[in-house]
């Protein structure tokens, strides 16, 4: 079922709590940073060679998840630094050592979970890289109706999209995407479906 691969966040808010995806929702949003032992913190400093570049409310949060999710210290700096790497100075955005930057939440969880999750054969990034071009590429414009301007106008998980269908189906009786443990995959695709509560409030994800 969706709500038990995007169930996983919860623990910050309450380790024993499986319900409410807009308290997911916050977790996943950066309301509190956590570790990946669940304890969560706020404001805490760390020394790190990875900088994420971000702010709630955008995609950016979903980088800040995986890197909790590996235990893989890193800093958040505001869309406005001046050091943000974008081209085109949104976010997500990243930098780490060897003068790497990046920018796109696809490509900076292909490059995380090859460098640091342990996705680093062809074979092992197979399984996990589908999906994460799925949630940028299919899953995200199901959820997410945009006008010509960008701006989000709308959802389609409102009714009964195919693609979400097909996804719970796909879901029926396993609790993750691959291979039956949590993976970059559960994080690009249950970050899209976390974000829905918290644009559309009136949206019941509970169906799912």
């Amino acid at each position: 079922m969706l709500s038990t691969v995007t169930a996983r966040p919860n623990f910050c808010v309450s380790t024993k709590t499986r319900g409410s995806f807009r308290q997911s929702a916050s977790t996943l949003l950066g309301i509190k940073q956590r570790n990946s032992h669940g304890s969560c913190r706020q404001n805490v400093v760390v020394q790190s060679s990875l900088t994420v570049y971000g702010h709630p409310g955008t995609r950016s949060p979903l980088i800040n998840w995986y890197l909790y999710e590996i235990d893989i210290p890193f800093k958040v700096l505001a869309p406005s630094n001046p050091g943000n790497p974008h081209p085109f100075g949104q976010v997500p955005a990243l930098q780490d050592e060897g003068g790497v930057e990046m920018f796109e939440s696809g490509a900076i969880l292909f490059y995380l979970s090859d460098k640091y999750g342990g996705l680093d054969t062809p074979e092992k990034r197979a399984d996990c890289g589908k999906w994460i071009m799925w949630a940028n590429a299919t899953l995200d414009p199901i959820l997410f109706k945009e006008n010509e301007n960008g701006k989000i106008i709308g959802t389609g998980i409102g009714g009964t999209p195919k693609g979400i269908v097909r996804l719970e189906a796909l879901l029926e009786g396993k609790e993750y995407l691959v291979d039956n443990e949590f993976s970059v995959a559960d994080v690009a695709v249950a970050s899209y479906l976390l974000y829905v509560p918290q644009f559309f409030r009136e949206i019941d994800m509970g169906r799912w």
